[in-house]
């Protein structure tokens, strides 16, 4: 029997495009699914489709709860899974239908999550893009495994979301999403996961998840404008690193310090188009 994958999918009034997302799971190639839909008290028809497509596939489990936000739907749906496996979806995105067989592929006894590229469609510019396919480097023999996830997060965007990758499901339960903000606790989520994880991250170098840019709420896209949410998150990183970094970390942290600062300025300037 094939190793089950719990798909923890937060949901909140995505009706236009959640049939895409469920399709796209229903149609993996890995079809040993336990498939998670958190209504989190939705206000246009999401709820229902959700429920309609349970009817129609066993291996679909519906929750209706009160509005939470995203990081509470993911929390919940977390709680609810029994897969040997783990992954988060968002309900206005969508996979490839080997997402999960090419995830697969690369989980060993010195795998700590496997994370994949991103199929980068722009919906008001209506383009597309493949992202984060290029390869990257393995830790080096004696650098330290703090250092070179800083490295990953200082190189390009790949290890920052949640949802390009698959975890061990037994670790992830002992992390949670952080309900109090709304900006970065994708990457907080992560990192808390690596640091209880032993192995390395392995990279599918496919563009398997399809992200629809442009499906974002007010209130998210305005968080990246805040320059207090990008220190918060910075001083988060701080304290996950340590008060005694060595030189290497020291480095990789303030590149990533120099990237975030880069990133602040293009989300200023994308929220004046």
């Amino acid at each position: 029997m094939s190793s089950k994958i719990s798909v923890v999918v937060p949901v909140y009034n995505t009706a236009k495009y959640l049939p895409e997302c469920i399709e796209s799971l229903l149609n993996q190639t890995h079809q040993n699914l336990e498939i998670i839909l958190v209504d989190d008290g939705s206000t246009d028809d999401s709820g229902k489709i959700a429920d309609d497509y349970a009817k129609k596939d066993r291996r679909i489990k519906v929750i209706h709860k009160k509005n939470g936000g995203q990081s509470s739907a993911r929390n919940r749906g977390l709680k609810e899974a029994t897969g040997e496996y783990l992954s988060f979806i968002d309900s206005d995105d969508a996979i490839a239908k080997n997402f999960y067989e090419e995830h697969l592929k690369l989980y060993d006894e010195n795998t700590s999550v496997t994370v994949c590229g991103a199929y980068y469609k722009m919906l008001r510019k209506n383009s597309a893009r493949n992202v984060y396919i290029n390869k990257l480097r393995t830790r080096r023999k004696h650098e330290s495994k703090k250092a070179y996830i800083l490295y990953l997060l200082a190189v390009d965007g790949r290890m920052y979301w949640s949802v390009n990758k698959v975890y061990k499901t037994s670790v992830a339960k002992k992390c949670k999403f952080d309900e109090s903000i709304n900006f970065a606790e994708d990457t907080k989520f992560v990192l808390d996961y690596l640091n209880l994880m032993n192995g390395e991250p392995k990279f599918v170098l496919k563009p398997l998840y399809i992200y629809n840019f442009g499906t974002e709420t007010s209130t998210i896209r305005s968080a990246a404008t805040k320059w207090e949410n990008w220190q918060r998150q910075y001083q988060d990183l701080k304290t996950w690193l340590g008060p005694k970094p060595s030189p290497a970390e020291f480095f990789w942290l303030h590149t990533v310090r120099l990237r975030w600062r880069v990133s602040y300025v293009r989300s200023k300037r994308r929220a004046k188009q």
